[in-house]
């Protein structure tokens, strides 16, 4: 006989989560629980595997429960239901400890995926998520596709004038676009725009 992973999900939707419940149990891999409050998950002595938390609730937020219990044990295995209005919290997720970070909408499978690689051991953001964080980083610091083009282009080497080229911008504007994104930025050279700009996420380090 198989053991079954412990699944403990955490939502005020009630509707929500007896959905994800009873989509969880039909894998026949998991025991599930359902809990609509929050704080009833501080007072259970019961150790889960795998706590899917939404993020919106009103009595104690996902984020809020999730530093609760991590705290008590920092190697529960949390993973949050998220939104597009929440990937700016990104960084903030991965200094809690979080385990993974989901869409509401994500597909059955994914959902599935997730949790499988969580019980391994590994902490994973889906792509989507990802994608949208570069996107929501650009639109924070006012970026705009030329700006992460020019960007790019640092990174191969290229000069001003050759960026001009690529981007059909004069020097000049080249010139001025880096000025504008220094400020952004906060910093005060190419190399130091381009290395802000990786560890932000907006562009990768390929």
């Amino acid at each position: 006989m198989n053991i079954l992973h412990k699944i403990l999900i955490v939502d005020d939707h009630r509707m929500v989560g007896e959905g994800t419940k009873e989509l969880l149990e039909k894998e026949g891999e998991f025991a599930v629980q359902y809990v609509s409050s929050p704080k009833t998950v501080l007072e259970m002595n019961k150790i889960f595997d795998v706590y899917l938390i939404d993020i919106h609730m009103p009595q104690l937020s996902g984020i809020e429960l999730s530093q609760r219990l991590l705290k008590r044990n920092k190697g529960l295995k949390i993973i949050l239901y998220t939104g597009l209005s929440d990937q700016k919290n990104l960084e903030l997720f991965t200094q809690l400890g979080i385990s993974g970070l989901i869409s509401k909408t994500a597909a059955r499978t994914e959902l599935i995926t997730l949790i499988n690689t969580v019980l391994s051991g590994s902490t994973i953001v889906p792509l989507s998520i990802f994608k949208e964080v570069k996107n929501t980083l650009s639109e924070k610091y006012n970026l705009t596709k030329e700006d992460i083009a020019i960007l790019k282009h640092i990174t191969r080497g290229l000069s001003n004038k050759e960026i001009g080229e690529e981007v059909f911008l004069s020097n000049r504007a080249v010139e001025y676009r880096l000025t504008k994104m220094y400020k952004l930025l906060g910093v005060k050279t190419r190399g130091g725009a381009v290395l802000e700009a990786i560890r932000l996420g907006v562009i990768n380090n390929d």
